[in-house]
């Protein structure tokens, strides 16, 4: 070995000595400086009142403000790419949830992989879906709706804000489920959707709770069943899917936040530690309320999982069904 190797050696045996050093330095003197979360949705939508309230409990905790990224796109998939190749140095999180998961299966080369692209840091919450009706549609229960499907096979027409959404996947569920056949009329986004639903071009659509409650605290929608596991105290009277006989429905949608892969994982442990901190905050409580979220604490390896489940889970489906995005 020449004198030049011999040294160019021991330089690089010393970085790498000293590299595990720094990391450990940067861990421990992280937050230094504002976080960034990224939010791969419109600002002012529901994932955005969620994310902000949050995000400002959560700066307290960690003292360093977290500042709000809207990257909004179909999928979810602009701003979570984003967030996967962003500098895994604890300054970016995303903002995380079902429709990744989704995603991951009905587009076509999804640009990162939403299970070995992250470090998956916890749970933030997650809410039912309702199966809703224009009040005057003629379906007093959900046993009525499948007697009417099954009597006229593709005659009951359901609205989604698109395919592979949540609310058309839970409808496939329901048609496997019953064997019935109704007509999917997929929309571009859940406001015109439910907007024909109102004005009675469509008469079916699942929907989250804080969407449906204003349609149906004035009257103008009927729920016949919740994809939650217990029933809902907003509607106490509305069955669950499990009391209807089809466990295979519970669905839940939810979000969570997530890091670039590699951010170390004293820092996802902070970061994971503020967000149970703050989901225990009553005022942050209430605010999930109103948008139809229960609180989830979960650990980084329990939120890990959960994302890797639902994207098998969907995966299935989507592939069974060969659907693809518009």
């Amino acid at each position: 070995m020449t004198i030049f190797n011999r040294r160019l050696f021991a330089v690089l045996a010393g970085a790498c000595a000293i590299a595990p050093s720094a990391v450990l330095a940067q861990s421990a003197d992280w937050p230094a400086r504002p976080i960034r979360i990224i939010v791969p949705a419109p600002a002012g939508g529901p994932f955005d009142r969620t994310m902000r309230p949050l995000a400002q409990h959560m700066g307290q905790i960690l003292k360093q403000p977290m500042v709000v990224d809207n990257r909004p796109s179909a999928g979810n998939i602009v701003g979570t790419q984003a967030g996967a190749t962003a500098v895994p140095d604890g300054y970016t999180l995303t903002m995380t949830g079902m429709l990744n998961t989704i995603a991951q299966s009905i587009y076509e080369n999804v640009p990162f992989d939403i299970n070995k692209d992250f470090e998956h840091v916890g749970a933030i919450g997650e809410g039912p879906q309702w199966l809703v009706v224009r009040s005057d549609a003629g379906f007093g229960s959900f046993a009525e709706l499948v007697q009417k499907a099954k009597k006229d096979p593709g005659g009951v027409n359901y609205a989604s804000s698109g395919a592979g959404s949540s609310g058309h996947l839970v409808m496939e569920l329901l048609q496997r489920a019953t064997g019935t056949q109704l007509t999917h009329v997929p929309y571009k986004g859940g406001a015109p959707a439910l907007q024909d639903v109102l004005a009675g071009v469509v008469p079916v659509i699942v929907i989250p709770q804080n969407a449906a409650a204003p349609g149906v605290q004035a009257g103008k929608l009927k729920v016949l069943a919740i994809t939650s596991t217990q029933r809902n105290s907003v509607i106490p009277d509305v069955p669950t899917f499990v009391e209807l006989g089809l466990p295979q429905l519970t669905v839940n949608s939810w979000v969570g936040v997530s890091a670039p892969k590699g951010t170390p994982e004293a820092i996802v442990r902070k970061v994971n530690a503020a967000l149970q901190l703050a989901l225990k905050d009553k005022a942050l409580l209430k605010q999930l309320e109103f948008e139809g979220l229960e609180p989830m604490l979960s650990s980084p390896d329990q939120y890990t999982r959960l994302v890797r489940s639902e994207t098998d889970r969907w995966g299935q489906l989507v592939r069974s069904l060969n659907i693809k995005a518009n």
